[in-house]
């Protein structure tokens, strides 16, 4: 066995083919989820991202269980699309508190536990976090959901130097567009088309960007490689045209770039 490989909703898209993955290399994979859908080598364990004592209970069931945790992915998430004029109040606060305040939880239940394990060969552990390329240039009519992924992204910059001392590594896999069923499951408000009469247009053009996307077990590569990789990076992206984008944020000028992507969603 190579390890203890713990992952929030692994039940699903990319959250479930990185479980795949990691327990066919061999790691004994635990998926932390409100959901239950088998998957040999995998063991399910009820867990809420909202909820904190969901969480407790279940990384104190791994911890007696297994006494480490070798390998801890941040996927669960959810999203939320339509204008910021008309979203409503608990559609905002549910966008941050599962996709922003959930990996936190869950990576404070697990740091005592990580942070005072046994290494395996030069480290304790890694954390790595899924997040999206939404972060580096954020999607109108999607703002809320683009807003928790920046947040993510300077969570785990800080968060890499704060556990430098003990030897856990951080990273952040950032994916570009994905046909999951993430796109299903999100929270279209089109309240506000009077006064915003370009945002389905944008919202669509986004589903059919997501519906034309990789895959998730692509992903989940990338993910995998930082979970593996000997010196992990502090930030993956999972394709060239992300890459790309990656550069163009280097080097466009700020309002050259916010046209860029003004033009791509109809705004």
């Amino acid at each position: 066995m190579k390890g203890i490989a713990v992952i929030t909703g692994a039940s699903s898209g990319i959250g479930r083919a990185t479980a795949r993955q990691l327990a066919d290399k061999g790691y004994k994979v635990y998926d932390l989820s409100r959901s239950e859908k088998p998957q040999d080598g995998v063991e399910h364990l009820s867990c809420d991202v909202t909820k904190r004592d969901t969480i407790d209970t279940a990384i104190k069931h791994i911890s007696e269980a297994e006494g480490r945790i070798d390998v801890l992915v941040l996927c669960a998430g959810m999203g939320v699309a339509g204008s910021v004029e008309f979203t409503k109040e608990e559609e905002m606060q549910r966008q941050f508190d599962v996709n922003v305040y959930g990996p936190i939880r869950v990576v404070q239940s697990a740091l005592p536990l990580m942070r005072t394990q046994a290494k395996q060969g030069k480290e304790r552990g890694r954390i790595v976090f899924v997040s999206s390329m939404a972060a580096v240039f954020s999607i109108p009519f999607q703002a809320m959901y683009s807003a928790t992924k920046s947040a993510l992204n300077a969570f785990a910059f800080a968060l890499k130097n704060e556990l430098k001392a003990y030897d856990i590594t951080v990273s952040c896999v950032l994916p570009g567009n994905v046909n999951t069923g993430f796109g299903a499951a999100r929270r279209t408000d089109l309240a506000g088309s009077d006064v915003y009469p370009n945002m389905q247009a944008a919202i669509e053009q986004m589903e059919q960007e997501e519906n034309n996307g990789m895959t998730s077990e692509t992903v989940a590569k990338k993910v995998v490689k930082a979970c593996t990789k000997s010196s992990p990076s502090l930030f993956y992206t999972s394709d060239w045209l992300s890459d790309l984008e990656c550069l163009g944020d280097r080097l466009l000028p700020t309002r050259l770039a916010t046209w860029v992507v003004g033009k791509m969603y109809k705004c």
